[in-house]
């Protein structure tokens, strides 16, 4: 949710790879909507013919978080790529993102998925991952127990089993730092009201509580 009455939600392409640049098919897209169901008048494809009028961005593989700073308001999304080529991106009205047109990964077969990685017209990633970390939730952190990850982007990883802090600018992404490692494959992380980081994992399942211990530890 923004601070305007809107909810963004994501779709991926389900295996249909092409999907994500049809505007006329809900896969593979970010969509808009209010949060009693219309459609926002100022939504990027209302004019187009056939567009699903919910479409907010396009050209995304499969996403896997969503996250609003609390500052800047910038929508940041977590996207599986295939084999490499994991994305976090900032989303932008009408923007295309690439897929399957663009990548920085290959088909599971070794095989590239294409032989470029830029375009015109087409958004290149803020970070990517080559090997995929096969990333998962996102959150920005908003507590108080650790002052200096302050709106700074959490990204959670299933095959990397792990949590990173993203310190981020605008739509750039400054620096990186693991704090969570091989506790199982993370599925989502989120910051707590009380200033706490709480992580979801599986395999094996729990919700983990990471607080400040003291200031001298810290």
């Amino acid at each position: 949710f923004d601070g305007d009455g809107h909810l963004y939600f994501s779709i991926g392409e389900r295996g249909s790879q092409d999907d994500a640049q049809d505007l006329t098919l809900p896969n593979g897209k970010i969509h808009r909507i209010n949060t009693d169901g219309t459609i926002p008048t100022d939504n990027p494809f209302l004019d187009t013919a056939g567009a699903l009028p919910s479409i907010y961005a396009y050209g995304n593989r499969n996403p896997q978080g969503l996250a609003i700073h609390p500052e800047t308001g910038v929508l940041w999304e977590a996207e599986h790529g295939p084999m490499g080529g994991d994305e976090l991106n900032t989303i932008q009205k009408g923007a295309n993102y690439g897929w399957p047109v663009i990548s920085y990964g290959r088909n599971y077969n070794g095989n590239p998925v294409t032989d470029i990685v830029r375009k015109d017209g087409m958004e290149q990633p803020s970070l990517y991952w080559r090997p995929s970390i096969a990333v998962c939730g996102i959150d920005i952190y908003r507590g108080t127990q650790f002052p200096k990850w302050t709106n700074a982007v959490l990204v959670g990883a299933l095959r990397y089993e792990s949590v990173a802090v993203l310190q981020v600018a605008g739509d750039r992404v400054m620096h990186e730092e693991t704090i969570l490692k091989n506790v199982g494959r993370v599925r989502t992380v989120s910051s707590g009201p009380d200033g706490a980081i709480y992580v979801v994992t599986n395999s094996p399942d729990a919700v983990l509580k990471l607080t400040l211990k003291s200031e001298r530890n810290y």
